[in-house]
């Protein structure tokens, strides 16, 4: 049976072109933001069923015989972060493989809205729209304003933010309207109480005029309702449209009141804080930013650093009643593992989702000027993030094969399309972490490519003639050309391409003395600000040289409640013991050596850049 649309008619558009400069060059082989772009790309338009208009399967099954993935109700509330995905790794790679995907999804996006606005996940066509489901078959239809149409204010709120982000990148029309209509739809679907404001009965299946005197949500999962104002301050940013910001801010206070501590610490419900869904906190924190950067809140900005900085250090500093005895648990910070529940007494998985959040909250606070986090985002982004992509497949026939094959499913080169994504519940040492057998809900591979554009966007910043470079990773760009030597030794060179006044900022574990620049091979003598060497006016042909010292050093550590050792050269895990079982992480012993491996890349230098 064919999917049943509410919209079948819609608009014929143009996909605009990715447009810029593509060249070869020989690189260090360090991680390269680009490179790992062009495997998120796989893993986002392969893991998808051309049967099924391009839907997302939405967990990955390597522990059967063979591997498969299948659909469940899940994927409706994903593909919308998939699209912008997406849009994303070709806005950094120029890459146009399967862009028919991309088009599929917009044409899909389209028909799915009502004439309220709002988008709803058609039923026929799509047997598997229960599978998972939170909500029996009968109170969902039950719930439904249109037949067959079920509406989930989850999914409404990842699909206004890849809306924005079209109207933004596309500047067409026809996104535009759209998008003003999901706001629209959104602000008439929340329950205003006038400070505050949620979703009825639930932020994952929700209703159109409630009941009168209908109880608040308080239940831990309505935390994922911090997608909701994540995404009205999208919508705000690129429509300008007051009641979007409005909104957000009445949902904001109301995840407040139920989900955060005065400090900013993350409870699951009020009064109760153990096992809170990190990434559902962690993504209302990066909501609460964008929102305080946006609506100028100062307040709001200083909630949101006191909660980034008790979610950084909630491994490191909290000590955790176990019955018998008390565990502390530093080491997290170092590579950025963080717990799939807060506050939990058993040995947590780490979701690449609340990793992404962080980064990006990192990325952002330090930016805005309002704390100096960048240090946090390179330790995180060079060990759990650059773990946690699917980039070696070999291991996956060592595992159990003990898993039946579920329904509406693909056995179809299933680890080959899942090169790229993101482990959805890896251990600190091995990408399979037992009985998370699977990508989880491949949300994960949604946040961890949609972080390594905000990674690829935030390395280097260029304004009013100053070109300030951020994080000392390969990045190519308009400006100048950045290759960096780390971890292998200490160095990065950086080819100008344009006259600007440059600045570098240098990692926490060099000292500015111990730092020397040259300019064409001539020594050029440093000024500083806070880390930031002023290199000072360069122009094109220049290649400026930075180096300092880099030495490995040892850790003995608990992560996640268990002990490890860690051997670090600069920020870079090289090994970590006790090793993986299955897919054993930080095989980088070649990182040990001094001189580095190089590789020959297609380098894309985008014409376009979108926040």
């Amino acid at each position: 049976m064919p999917t049943t649309y509410i919209n079948p008619i819609i608009p014929d558009f143009d996909l605009p072109k990715y447009r810029g400069e593509s060249y070869e060059a020989t690189v260090p082989d360090t991680l390269d933001i680009a490179e790992r772009a062009k495997l998120a790309l796989n893993a986002l338009t392969e893991t998808t069923d051309p049967e099924a208009d391009y839907e997302v399967y939405w967990i990955v099954v390597f522990r059967s015989n063979p591997p498969h993935m299948f659909h469940s109700c899940w994927q409706s509330t994903t593909t919308g972060k998939f699209m912008m995905a997406a849009s994303f790794m070709r806005l950094i790679t120029g890459s146009e493989v399967n862009l028919h995907v991309d088009r599929r999804w917009m044409e899909v996006a389209l028909k799915s809205q009502g004439p309220d606005g709002l988008n709803y996940v058609p039923l026929e066509g799509r047997p598997w729209a229960f599978v998972w489901s939170p909500v029996e078959p009968e109170e969902a239809k039950r719930r439904s304003e249109f037949k067959n149409q079920l509406l989930s204010a989850m999914g409404n709120g990842t699909m206004l933010s890849t809306m924005s982000h079209f109207t933004k990148r596309d500047r067409s029309p026809i996104w535009r309207e759209a998008l003003r209509r999901a706001v629209d739809g959104m602000i008439n679907l929340v329950v205003d109480e006038g400070q505050l404001a949620y979703f009825w009965p639930s932020f994952c299946f929700s209703v159109i005029n409630p009941p009168a005197h209908a109880q608040m949500p308080t239940d831990p999962f309505e935390a994922e309702t911090s997608v909701a104002p994540h995404s009205l301050v999208h919508a705000y940013r690129a429509l300008g449209y007051e009641p979007a910001l409005t909104t957000a801010r009445k949902i904001i206070n109301y995840l407040r009141q139920n989900f955060y501590a005065p400090d900013g610490s993350f409870i699951a419900s009020p009064g109760v804080a153990a096992r809170a869904h990190f990434h559902a906190h962690a993504r209302g924190l990066l909501a609460m930013q964008e929102y305080a950067e946006a609506a100028d809140d100062d307040e709001m900005m200083a909630f949101v650093v006191k909660g980034y900085e008790k979610a950084r250090d909630l491994l490191t500093n909290q000590t955790l009643e176990t019955g018998l005895r008390v565990v502390k648990t530093p080491g997290a910070s170092l590579i950025g593992f963080f717990p799939e529940w807060a506050n939990s007494h058993m040995g947590e998985k780490g979701e690449t989702c609340q990793l992404s959040d962080m980064i990006a909250i990192a990325l952002r606070l330090s930016e805005a000027g309002v704390g100096d986090y960048w240090d946090d985002a390179d330790r995180w982004i060079r060990n759990h993030l650059a773990e946690a992509q699917l980039t070696n497949i070999d291991w996956i026939g060592r595992l159990p094969q003990d898993l039946p094959v579920e329904p509406y499913s693909t056995t179809d080169r299933v680890a080959e399309r899942n090169i790229g994504a993101f482990a959805g519940g890896p251990d600190p040492n091995d990408w399979y972490a037992g009985a998370h057998s699977h990508v989880l809900g491949h949300c994960c591979t949604a946040n961890g490519s949609k972080v390594l554009y905000w990674i690829w966007e935030r390395m280097l910043r260029y304004q009013d003639g100053n070109l300030r470079i951020n994080l000392l990773l390969n990045r190519a760009s308009k400006w100048a050309d950045v290759d960096s030597y780390i971890p292998y030794q200490g160095r990065v060179d950086v080819k100008v391409k344009q006259r600007v006044d440059l600045s570098i900022r240098i990692p926490e574990w060099v000292a500015p003395a111990e730092t020397r620049c040259t300019v064409n091979n001539t020594d050029r003598n440093l000024e500083w600000s806070g880390r930031y060497a002023l290199v000072g006016s360069v122009r094109p042909g220049d290649v400026v040289i930075l180096t300092f010292p880099i030495s490995k050093r040892t850790d003995h550590v608990h992560i996640e409640k268990r002990p490890y050792t860690l051997v670090r050269k600069g920020n870079d895990v090289i090994s970590i013991d006790p090793p993986g079982r299955y897919c054993p992480l930080y095989q980088r012993q070649h990182y040990s050596e001094d001189a580095p491996r190089w590789r020959r890349v297609t380098r894309f230098v985008s014409d376009e850049i979108i926040n």
